[in-house]
């Protein structure tokens, strides 16, 4: 029992090394900033870019970080990979978006029939920023209660808050529609820049921690470093 509970420690410690080196967190830094960028856009009626950041921004640099690691951690620590996530099964995942489906867009059906507009503006300004929230939230909580990374329970906790908060400010924007967008923007943007910040602190250090041994021309070529 103590030898699969040492495992178990042994496998938490290798899945957070993933971590280690804060890449995942800038990468989910620009990841929140190009989401801010388009719901900025939406609030200001621009449209023609959204898709086209929406498309591009997750593919480009999920290769990017690829191309980091190999770059500045194989070197260092060697690979480490996280562990597959187990497939949901397709009743599962249509489930979770009925559910999904019925949270953002009853509600507001509901609303509007008892009180008409003033009961959808009620919904977009107030109530579905801490819905976003909680929604995008999923994420960074998952990552921080599987490999138990605290930082991420932060993230987790500051999306819906900021959707509370924000509305009290009393923004100055033309309608509804756009006071909606701007608070999922300020949403994005702040949790985007902690990111950055928590992710640059991460790689420096881990850049100071884990130095590149030089190469022992006797041992032949380092069989980390890149070509």
């Amino acid at each position: 029992m103590s030898t699969s509970k040492e495992l178990d420690a042994i496998a938490l410690k290798v899945q957070q090394a993933y971590y280690e080196d804060g890449l995942a967190d800038l990468f989910m830094g620009v990841i929140f900033l190009g989401l801010a960028s388009v719901f900025t856009l939406l609030a200001h009626n621009v449209t023609f870019l959204v898709f086209m950041i929406i498309l591009l921004n997750p593919l480009i640099y999920s290769h990017l970080i690829e191309v980091a690691k190999r770059r500045w951690v194989y070197p260092r620590v060697g690979y480490v990979k996280p562990k597959p996530i187990e497939e949901m099964s397709t009743r599962g995942v249509l489930l979770i978006l009925v559910l999904v489906a019925s949270i953002v867009l009853l509600p507001p059906v509901v609303l509007f029939i008892i009180s008409g507009y003033a009961g959808l503006f009620f919904w977009l300004i107030w109530v579905a920023p801490v819905g976003f929230g909680l929604a995008i939230a999923i994420g960074p909580f998952f990552l921080a209660r599987r490999y138990h990374l605290a930082r991420y329970y932060l993230f987790a906790l500051l999306i819906p808050v900021i959707g509370v908060i924000v509305p009290w400010l009393n923004l100055t924007v033309p309608n509804a529609y756009a006071a909606f967008f701007t608070t999922f923007a300020i949403q994005t943007a702040i949790i985007g820049l902690l990111a950055l910040f928590s992710g640059t602190v991460l790689f420096l250090q881990f850049l100071h921690r884990y130095p590149v041994e030089p190469t022992d021309p006797a041992e032949g070529e380092n069989p980390h470093a890149l070509a």
